[in-house]
C-alpha cells in the first residue's frame, strides 16, 4: 500500500516542505490542479522532487477537467515520470450541492473520459476516480449507481469518522462489514483511500445545560491514523492518503486541525505514523 500524504490545494510546494515529506516515510503528495494553465508547475514541483503524486482534476465543468487531463498527463509524459502520476477525477462528488450529486452515472462517465485521456498520453499513467465522502450506506448507493465500477480506474473513497477507528459507521455491523460493501461496490477494481483524517477542533456533546465540549488529542489522532492504516492495507487498499500536512490559523475550525504540522512549524505525533511493516 503506497501512503501520500495530502499535501497542496493548487499552490506549488517549498522544497523543503517536499523534503520532510519524503524523509517522514510519505511515497506522495495529493494535489490539487484546479485548471490546465497551472498543470506544468504544479506537476514539475511533485514529480521532480523525486516523489510520486496523485493529481485532483476539478469535476465541475467537463471541459475543463477533460484539458486538465490532458494538461497534467502531458507534463509527467515529458518528465518521463508516468508511472509516478496518478489522475483523480473529482473530490466526494456524492456530496449534496456537488455538480454530480443528482447524477452519479454521468460522474462515471466523465471518468471514464479521464481514463481514455491518460491512456491516450501513456498507459502507464494511473487514474482513480475521486473519493466518495466516507464509506456510509449513502455514500456506496451513490457509488454503486455511479456503475463506476465498469471503468478501467481504481476506486476512490474517503475514510472520516467522528468516532475512533474501531467503530463502524452507522448500519455496519463492524468495520470488516464496512469494507465489504466496498469490495462488493467495486466489483473487481483496486480502491484506494485518497483522505483519512481527524481533527482536533472542539466538538460538542450533549445538548442545552447538559451539553459540554471535548476534543481529540495530537497523541489519539496519531494513534487513530495508525490504526486505520492497518485496517486498509489489511483490506487491500492500494493506496492510503493522509490528511493533511498543515494546520491552518484559525483553532475553532475543525477543518485548519487536521494537520501534522502545528502554524508555528512543529510536527505533532501523527508526523510519525508510518510503520515500513505495514505500508
Amino acid at each position: 500500500m503506497t501512503p501520500y500524504l495530502n499535501a497542496g490545494f493548487g499552490e506549488p510546494l517549498p522544497a523543503p516542505d517536499l523534503m520532510l515529506i519524503e524523509r517522514l516515510g510519505w511515497e506522495g503528495i495529493r494535489q490539487d490542479v484546479p485548471d490546465p494553465d497551472v498543470a506544468d508547475l504544479l506537476v514539475r514541483n511533485a514529480l521532480g522532487s523525486g516523489l510520486s503524486a496523485i493529481f485532483v482534476l476539478p469535476m465541475a465543468n467537463p471541459t475543463l477537467c477533460q484539458e486538465t487531463a490532458h494538461a497534467v498527463a502531458r507534463a509527467a509524459v515529458e518528465l518521463g515520470l508516468a508511472d509516478h502520476a496518478v489522475l483523480e477525477a473529482g473530490n466526494e462528488e456524492d456530496l449534496r450541492g456537488k455538480r454530480w450529486a443528482n447524477d452519479p452515472y454521468g460522474w462515471s462517465m466523465l471518468v471514464q473520459d479521464v481514463s481514455s485521456i491518460a491512456w491516450d498520453h501513456n498507459n502507464a499513467l494511473r487514474v482513480v476516480s475521486g473519493g466518495v465522502s466516507s464509506l456510509s450506506k449513502d455514500a456506496m448507493r451513490w457509488l454503486e449507481r455511479s456503475k463506476v465500477r465498469e471503468v478501467p480506474a481504481y476506486i476512490g473513497y474517503h475514510q472520516y469518522r467522528e468516532t475512533g477507528p474501531r467503530e463502524p459507521l452507522s448500519g455496519y455491523r463492524s468495520r470488516e462489514d464496512e469494507f465489504n460493501r466496498l469490495r462488493d461496490v467495486a466489483g473487481g477494481q483496486g480502491f484506494w483511500c485518497t483522505e483519512c483524517g481527524w481533527h482536533t477542533s472542539q466538538r460538542k456533546k450533549g445538548w442545552w445545560i447538559w451539553s459540554r465540549t471535548w476534543s481529540y488529542t495530537d497523541e489519539q489522532v496519531a494513534d487513530f491514523l495508525r490504526e486505520e492504516i492497518e485496517l486498509n492495507h489489511n483490506a487491500g487498499a492500494h493506496a492510503f492518503v493522509t490528511y493533511q500536512l498543515n494546520d491552518g490559523p484559525d483553532p475553532n475550525n475543525d477543518q485548519d486541525r487536521f494537520g501534522i504540522r502545528r502554524t508555528d512549524g512543529s510536527l505533532k505525533p501523527s508526523a510519525f505514523v508510518l510503520d515500513e511493516e505495514v505500508v
